[in-house]
């Protein structure tokens, strides 16, 4: 499995070059950067691995499936865009707006500067055109829109709570039931099962996203050979494969 996910890895960097995109157009750039961050994440969570350690994997693939979840929608609908255009102002609207009330230490630059004033009223212009047209969609939403409802409800809630730090996620990770106590633990290797679905998500992602990418810029052809092998190793594999955990 581990091997599997490096080969996917090393073959989408191969054949980054036959992608031909316009980079005058906001969609084909949103869509190859999501693309290159997908790639991006999934060599920092082989470098982990390489390693030798775990924790953080499973931060960077709720990166990667929240990526993988725009790359989808926008390579469906190109009017996706100003739904993530629309997170772009709301988030700036928070930044300029905490800046502009000078309590902030961290940003001091913004007190009292003409400049942030003029780029929050544009943000806010902004905004108001997209909520008065639509409304920004929860990443449920999102999730919804991209057919992945399930994933949303099970993977990606104990991907978010490993990120945030949840109870539950410090309890898995730092505590082991022994002889009717609890004995803390750090640094620890996770079970089989869980490597297993951490790197089998990362190749699911890498390779959808390598099929929808390379659909969408008619460069399936020169990458057709390896996804086709790519795809049917881990069918052949099946769901319940645990093989081949790297280090």
């Amino acid at each position: 499995m581990y091997g599997l996910l490096i080969d996917l890895y090393h073959a989408s960097v191969k054949h980054l070059p036959s992608l031909k995109f316009n980079k005058g157009s906001e969609v084909h750039r949103t869509l190859i950067s999501l693309y290159a961050t997908t790639i991006e994440l999934t060599n920092s969570a082989i470098i982990i691995r390489e390693g030798g350690a775990y924790t953080g994997m499973d931060i960077l693939l709720r990166s990667a499936m929240e990526a993988h979840v725009d790359l989808i929608n926008l390579a469906n609908d190109d009017a996706y865009l100003q739904a993530m255009n629309a997170v772009y102002h709301k988030e700036w609207i928070k930044l300029t707006g905490a800046g502009i009330g000078g309590d902030n230490p961290f940003l001091v630059f913004f007190k009292d500067n003409p400049e942030p004033k003029a780029q929050l009223a544009y943000h806010e212009k902004e905004l108001a055109a997209f909520k008065a047209a639509s409304s920004i969609p929860t990443n449920l939403d999102k999730f919804k829109k991209a057919g992945m409802e399930d994933i949303y409800r099970s993977a990606y809630n104990s991907l978010c709570n490993d990120s945030h730090n949840n109870i539950r996620a410090l309890t898995h990770r730092h505590f082991r039931p022994r002889e009717g106590d609890l004995e803390m633990v750090i640094f620890d290797v996770p079970s089989k099962t869980d490597l297993a679905a951490t790197l089998d998500t990362f190749i699911a992602i890498l390779l959808k996203s390598n099929e929808i990418i390379h659909d969408y810029f008619g460069s399936a052809d020169e990458m057709k050979n390896d996804l086709d092998y790519f795809r049917r190793f881990r069918d052949e594999k099946g769901r319940e494969w645990v093989g081949d955990l790297g280090v």
